[in-house]
């Protein structure tokens, strides 16, 4: 009887540890993956505006590098862009950068491309919140749009729940990492989400955020539905500006900002603030 006790003990605490495994190695093959489509030598080869580099932080071990275009426009917004997989900052100001006008930036996370350090997600909120910062100090009476798409709704989101924005626009967002890493490995349901260590939380960035938001996505996107960006705009309802779910149709994933429908949409935002 001892020996059937001890027998049924080890087999639970072997299951334990084999779920555990599972998940520790499950988040850190999603997080390498992640951090991956930022890293290397990823420019695209054609690119419809030729991006400027600038150098946003210089601090030895730690430096900060990004792109932009239209910097010397005289508008009165800034849009500020976190692209998705494979945008790195000079993809984004390359193949977006001329589209409304106005100086747009984007910048590329300590740890990736030419920007020095590590890339985890406390590194990437800083590179958000520098390139905000710089890009006030270069532009000091102009007013701060930030866009996001995709993986990079996560920063646009964060950065607008620390800073003054005029306003966040984002472009098939998502809640959390969870509804990234499900449709990878579904296994990071409900309260087990919390195995997801460096979690991008636009759940959370939504208390603390005070600018108008738009939140856009289409019927035809099947990486982050349209359902999903309803959902993602409910969390702002109680937010001191509620965010406005507009969904297009017909909409690849990857063409948000490459469709003249959206671009007009976004350019009567920019212009009429």
């Amino acid at each position: 009887m001892e020996k059937k006790k001890v027998s049924v003990a080890y087999v639970l605490l072997k299951t334990v540890m084999i779920v555990l495994i599972i998940f520790f190695a499950s988040d850190g093959l999603m997080q390498f993956i992640s951090y991956s489509f930022y890293k290397g030598d990823r420019k695209f080869k054609e690119v419809r505006y030729e991006p400027i580099e600038l150098e946003i932080k210089a601090s030895g071990k730690e430096s900060l590098y990004g792109y932009g275009y239209n910097l010397d426009s005289k508008s009165s917004s800034v849009i500020l862009f976190f692209g998705g997989s494979m945008y790195i900052a000079y993809n984004s100001v390359g193949m977006y950068g001329g589209l409304f006008g106005c100086p747009f930036l984007s910048v590329d996370y300590y740890g990736s491309q030419k920007s020095r350090g590590k890339m985890n997600l406390q590194t990437m909120q800083k590179s958000a919140t520098d390139l905000y910062d710089y890009a006030k100090s270069r532009y000091p009476d102009r007013d701060i749009y930030v866009f996001g798409h995709s993986y990079g709704c996560g920063m646009a989101a964060y950065l607008a729940s620390v800073r003054e924005c005029k306003h966040l626009v984002l472009a098939s967002g998502y809640r959390n990492l969870s509804d990234l890493y499900n449709k990878i490995i579904p296994i990071f349901w409900g309260p087990l989400k919390v195995f997801i260590k460096n979690n991008i939380r636009p759940d959370q960035y939504a208390k603390k955020t005070v600018c108008p938001i738009t939140i856009i996505g289409s019927d035809a996107d099947k990486t982050l539905s349209a359902s999903l960006q309803q959902k993602l705009a409910a969390l702002y309802s109680s937010s001191a500006s509620p965010a406005e779910c507009k969904i297009f149709h017909g909409i690849s994933h990857e063409d948000y900002f490459a469709t003249e429908e959206v671009i007009h949409f976004l350019s009567g935002i920019v212009e009429k603030e």
